[in-house]
């Protein structure tokens, strides 16, 4: 048994898109709030006779994914059949993607510890949503409203080796397919979810690549970025005592129980033979035509890893401000209208820590007016040589704070901060502030 481990995690996210009709047919898509089972046709229902007519804007919005994303795009793809019953799939099987997907690899850059990192992508695929079950007591009752809905797959490969990167990666695609504007990505709602593949593998000696393991644990009915991270956490846990007692995990399929934080067993997990792939005869191979790929590249925005890395290198910004400001959509509107007005990096750096750090600054006002209410602000500061006196005499009266600090109790330069604020009734300007106090304590220390 390997004395050590490390953690081999692939994800699969499933967004809907934001269509108006669903994937094979001309019933609306959108599905919320709808009284059960009103939103429906033969085609949704599985009906014997009913024929699929595949979305073109829904394929066009997963290949304009694929494109953001660097993957391949098969301009010639195919949808199949998966098989297997289940009550929420009425005809049997599902029509999705396996051996033709629209797009191949590709990666997702995420950000870890102020690194980015490019997540490997084995494909994105186009399927359609099963019926949705509700569960009352002891009875199982089915909705059909969202059967139908086009869905689309994004498979990882199983590079991952955290929950805190999983989590990064999970945040990134519902932030991506937001920026794209094919897909509100709402997991209350349940238009975007996820399982993951965890297992462990024995930590390999310097220089050599992990070896795959030959199992995987499948953790389905994730619906949070918390419950991410918790599921995931539990389940390296779990299997590290599986693994412990002298025994390999088995393959199978969990859930996660959100109240006790727990994942437990659901059913053997099956393999992709089992689902018996082949192609709905119903539906030939279809093309995605070079007039309609470059249509879609020239719609591609600045992706939101791009962005950042474009604010760090004009304004000098640290990884966790450019990332905050372009997560935020309202904040990074607001501050791309901020931009022009903008003469140098100091300037840029405190106005953007103002819109993420106090919305309430900012939020119900026009950019005039905010950057005029700034500018008055800014031109009453007290810095200079006023500053570093006052700061000279917080630290000659504060002794007993100044004691703490140099035996290590950095926090306390909080207080002394709010001493300098005191004594100048709040126009110091905080960053020149504590730059001085921290140049202060060293210099005396």
């Amino acid at each position: 048994m390997p004395s050590s481990f490390v953690p081999v995690i692939g994800l699969e996210v499933h967004f809907e898109l934001k269509t108006a009709s669903k994937m094979f047919c001309s019933c609306s898509a959108d599905h919320f709030h709808r009284p059960a089972n009103t939103n429906l046709c033969p085609t949704c229902l599985g009906l014997p006779g009913a024929l699929p007519v595949p979305n073109q804007k829904a394929i066009e919005m997963t290949a304009l994914m694929a494109l953001a994303v660097g993957a391949k795009i098969n301009r010639r793809f195919l949808f199949e059949r998966k098989n297997y019953f289940y009550p929420d799939l009425p005809k049997g099987y599902q029509i999705s993607q396996h051996i033709l997907p629209i797009g191949e690899g590709g990666a997702v850059p995420i950000l870890l510890e102020g690194e980015y990192v490019a997540v490997a992508l084995h494909d994105i695929h186009l399927e359609e949503d099963t019926a949705k079950l509700e569960h009352h007591g002891n009875e199982v009752w089915i909705d059909f409203n969202r059967s139908g809905v086009p869905l689309v797959e994004v498979v990882t490969q199983p590079v991952l080796h955290s929950a805190a990167a999983a989590k990064a990666y999970v945040k990134r695609i519902q932030q991506l397919v937001r920026w794209l504007g094919i897909s509100n990505a709402d997991m209350e709602k349940g238009s975007m979810r996820l399982e993951a593949n965890i297992s462990l593998a024995p930590q390999p000696g310097d220089g050599k690549k992990i070896k795959l393991p030959n199992y995987r644990v499948e953790v389905k009915n994730l619906n949070s970025f918390r419950f991410v991270e918790k599921a995931i956490n539990y389940e390296i846990e779990r299997q590290k005592r599986v693994w412990q007692s002298g025994q390999q995990p088995v393959q199978e399929t969990r859930g996660f129980d959100p109240q006790r934080g727990v994942t437990f067993s659901q059913r053997r997990k099956e393999v992709a033979k089992d689902y018996r792939y082949f192609p709905d005869p119903d539906i030939p191979p279809l093309e995605l035509t070079s007039t309609v790929i470059e249509k879609l590249k020239k719609q591609l925005p600045r992706l939101p890893w791009e962005e950042e890395k474009m604010w760090q290198e004009k304004y000098g910004f640290d990884w966790q401000l450019s990332q905050t400001l372009v997560a935020n959509a309202e904040a990074r509107h607001f501050w791309q209208m901020l931009v022009p007005r903008i003469k140098n990096r100091d300037q840029a750096q405190k106005i953007a820590k103002l819109i993420v750090n106090k919305p309430d600054r900012w939020q119900g006002k026009k950019p005039a007016q905010f950057w005029q209410e700034w500018q008055k602000e800014q031109s009453e500061r007290l810095g200079g040589a006023q500053l570093a006196a006052i700061v000279a005499q917080v630290i000659e009266q504060e002794t007993k704070a100044v004691a703490d600090y140099r035996r290590g109790k950095v926090n306390v330069i909080g207080y002394l901060l709010g001493q300098v604020q005191r004594l100048t009734q709040g126009k110091a300007d905080p960053q020149e502030a504590r730059q001085l106090l921290e140049q202060k304590l060293a210099k005396n220390g």
